[in-house]
């Protein structure tokens, strides 16, 4: 046992020894990285200006990775030695906060950075660029893995002993953020590097357990969905109808899922599906018309937003990829990260490809072309705000198009003025009659009365107001969240508890409903809806025990007499 401890010891001794010298750059980031956050803590400094400077580190750290790996020993060494150079004035540029908080550094840190790593490989073979990866992916869980068990033990041993002991002071706080500190900025990287570093070059195998998930569990499970996307194009081709555009998600996942796995499965002693990855390519081109035809018709339905920008982006370094493959000898992974990582630096770097610029002139394109359909685009491109004659409600979906376009447009300033509107869009929501309002603003009709069918369903508007009535000494509110011990309706009673044992009120639902009848003057015949003034006198009862407000009542409309289903209680008054 002893033996087995001084080895560990010595290897990790070794280990981190190599990596101060094989990765010194590396290394002095992590440093900078512990050392900000230990001084912030220490010093009360402001977490926001650490936050912004601790931002560039990873960035930095899988740049320098990069470098190295692609220099080597080599004349390009010099570059290594100066590549964290940037970090510096970055971190004193006073736009600094925006860029973090923007999607560019999103995808800088999450796409671009693990990119770059893998494109350091410089692996043109599959198998080696698969093994480099997953070196990489390992190396990487092993270290989170490690570091935080052995974080966890600390934590347990340290707080066991303050409470045994009974030992209290400032000092517990200040070891155990040290030590967390000291884990995740310092041990995790280093970890990393140590492994990556014993496992640069190894040749990976699968095992048992990654054989059985991918050979009688994923890869079944691809066929079967391969099966359902042909059934579906069948089904496309015998109705001669558009597939739905959703559909584009759903081949996209697949897709990506799919060489996935065909990658790993390489790694496989076992490969029981050859004929299907080796023949995959053209087996998704069908699959490929698909998902255009679905990102089409999405794309001139709707418009473009951010979401289907990336989706556009992905779907082409799909193709590109599906389409490489077709190749054995272009079919390389290597070049389809390449591809990926210019890709997505053009949409994080070159102005004209961001994705949101690109979205909101999407949009603007879409809201003239409604607003022109519709006759509300004025000679000067402002919109008419004339109000909506009624019969114009069969054209709300056409409204209802303009009016979300150019609710994305609002990110724009300058694009949205434009149009002459107010930026909390209340003008133009103004112009559309009661009965297509609410359509047009979210989507659905907000029924704030009565929904006419056989059953009545009573709700309280968002508006509503009601009088105060003095002689109260009780008052309950937000009961419509509240369980089944505060009040309940059922066999036609409504009972409330409101937290004693016994029921405070118990009122019959048939009483109920005959005196809020009663008093409001609503007859639930056939095809009668409640004025907005019987509403509020529906959802109010008064009795000598008691006031309710009730935010939603369901009157059923019997063959002889009316029956109160369901009530949702809003507020309750006690005597």
């Amino acid at each position: 046992m002893k033996a087995k401890l001084e080895y560990c010891l010595q290897w990790l001794r070794d280990g981190a020894v190599r990596v101060a010298r094989s990765y010194p750059i590396e290394t002095l980031l992590a440093l900078y990285a512990c050392v900000w956050c230990l001084l912030t803590y220490e010093l009360d400094w402001s977490e926001g200006d650490l936050f912004k400077k601790l931002a560039l580190v990873p960035l930095f750290f899988a740049l320098a990775l990069a470098v190295n790996n692609l220099a080597g020993r080599g004349p390009w060494r010099k570059v290594y030695w100066v590549v964290w150079a940037p970090i510096v004035p970055l971190t004193l540029w006073i736009g600094l906060g925006d860029w973090i908080e923007g999607a560019s550094y999103r995808i800088s840190l999450g796409i671009l950075a693990p990119l770059l790593l893998l494109l350091s490989l410089r692996a043109v073979r599959n198998d080696r660029f698969v093994n480099g990866a997953l070196v990489w992916l390992r190396s990487g869980l092993l270290a989170l893995l490690f570091a935080n068990v052995a974080l966890g033990l600390f934590y347990a041993i340290l707080y066991s002993t303050t409470y045994i002991f009974g030992l209290e002071g400032k000092w517990i706080e200040h070891v155990a953020v040290w030590a967390v500190v000291i884990v995740e900025t310092l041990v995790v990287p280093v970890l990393f590097l140590m492994m990556a570093d014993r496992w640069q070059g190894a040749e990976l195998r699968g095992n048992r357990i990654l054989e059985v998930l991918l050979n009688y569990i994923v890869t079944p499970a691809l066929l079967i969905y391969t099966a359902i996307l042909y059934l579906y194009m069948a089904k496309i081709l015998f109705t001669w109808s558009l597939p739905e555009g959703g559909v584009a998600y759903l081949v996209f996942g697949f897709t990506i899922t799919a060489l996935a796995v065909k990658a790993v499965d390489q790694l496989l002693g076992k490969r029981i599906y050859n004929w299907f990855f080796d023949r995959f390519s053209l087996v998704s081109l069908p699959m490929l018309v698909l998902f255009w035809i679905g990102v089409l018709r999405r794309t001139n339905e709707y418009g473009l937003t951010e979401p289907r920008v990336y989706l556009l982006v992905c779907g082409g370094l799909m193709t590109f990829c599906v389409l490489l493959f077709l190749s054995r000898r272009a079919g390389r992974y290597l070049w389809v990260c390449l591809a990926a990582w210019v890709s997505f630096a053009l949409l994080a770097y070159v102005p004209c490809f961001e994705p949101e610029r690109v979205a909101v002139q999407s949009q603007l394109q879409r809201a003239e072309r409604v607003a022109e359909r519709l006759g509300r685009l004025g000679k000067d491109g402002r919109l008419l705000l004339t109000p909506i004659p009624l019969a114009d409600t069969v054209r709300r979906e056409e409204y209802r198009q303009l009016y979300e376009s150019l609710d994305y447009i609002r990110r724009d300033s300058a694009a949205f003025a434009r149009f002459g509107l107010k930026k909390d869009l209340d003008g133009l929501a103004a112009i559309f009659p009661e009965a297509m309002r609410s359509y047009v603003r979210w989507g659905y009709v907000y029924e704030t009365a009565a929904t006419v069918n056989r059953d009545i369903n009573v709700m309280l508007p968002g508006n509503a107001v009601f009088e105060a009535v003095a002689g109260y000494s009780r008052y309950y509110t937000n009961l419509h969240s509240w369980n089944d011990d505060i009040y309940r309706y059922d066999n036609d009673t409504l009972r409330l508890w409101l937290g004693e044992k016994v029921p405070m009120a118990v009122i019959p639902g048939a009483e109920l409903l005959e005196t809020q009848l009663e008093k409001s003057g609503f007859v639930p015949a056939e095809d009668a809806a409640p004025t907005e003034e019987q509403v509020l006198q529906l959802l109010d009862y008064r009795s000598e025990r008691c006031r309710i407000v009730f935010e939603r009542l369901n009157i059923e409309r019997g063959d002889s007499v009316p029956r109160l289903t369901y009530v949702l209680i809003h507020s309750v008054w006690m005597r």
